[in-house]
């Protein structure tokens, strides 16, 4: 009678299990990080969106950097947003893309693009061309009828616009406090020759600072 020896030796298993388990786990890790997600300049080069996964199956940006991130002193808002109620919204920050769904046969599609600038939104798709290169597609229902830009890829250490917008001071109020100060030297100077009574430097004080406030605000522009 042939005699039968079972090996008792799950090391081998062990470590394949390992092994099987470690390369399911960075599948899952590149899956969930495209090669489209980080900091693209646009086409122009005077701003960078931040793409990101917003979803476990789409993807969505905000303009993360501009090279410009102010109009006469204050940040730049969405003035030409269709929605009035939207147009003091900081460009800083905006949500610009959304919805992107990945493709079959590679890419992202499906989704929306706004344009600040113009305050129109469009449908969107994206094609990464090369590792640092992506193509961004706007149309309106048919895709080959669309409009391709071609966005480079930013560093990874590129400061957001936020905290040059913050990093700014609001001058309008100096200004202001300046102005009134002078004015109200110069009329403690003219009371000191003239005596008291032959000024009213209050008054002058008062026209100066009505004079500064009812000067129209700067408006922000794109």
């Amino acid at each position: 009678m042939r005699n039968i020896v079972i090996s008792k030796s799950p090391a081998p298993t062990l470590r394949a299990a390992a092994l099987i388990f470690g390369l399911t786990m960075l599948t899952g890790a590149a899956a969930a990080d495209p090669r489209e997600v980080g900091i693209w300049y646009d086409d122009t080069g005077k701003g960078a969106v931040k793409i990101e996964i917003c979803t476990p199956t789409t993807l969505c940006g905000k303009i993360y950097w501009l090279k410009e991130p102010l109009t006469d002193g204050k940040p730049k808002i969405d003035r030409y947003n269709p929605e009035p109620s939207l147009r003091t919204r900081p460009i800083c920050g905006l949500p610009i893309l959304g919805n992107l769904e990945q493709m079959s046969e590679g890419g992202f599609d499906n989704g929306w693009v706004y344009d600040p600038k113009e305050g129109k939104s469009y449908d969107v798709a994206l094609d990464l061309v090369a590792p640092d290169q992506l193509k961004v597609t706007g149309y309106k229902g048919m895709r080959f009828l669309g409009k391709s830009f071609i966005w480079t890829r930013a560093p990874a250490d590129l400061p957001p616009c936020a905290s040059d917008a913050s990093a700014v001071p609001d001058k309008s109020g100096d200004a202001a406090g300046t102005a009134s100060k002078k004015s109200a030297a110069k009329a403690s100077a003219s009371a000191a020759k003239l005596g008291a009574a032959d000024v009213k430097p209050a008054k002058k004080t008062k026209k100066a600072e009505k004079k500064t406030t009812t000067q129209p605000p700067p408006v922000a522009s794109n």
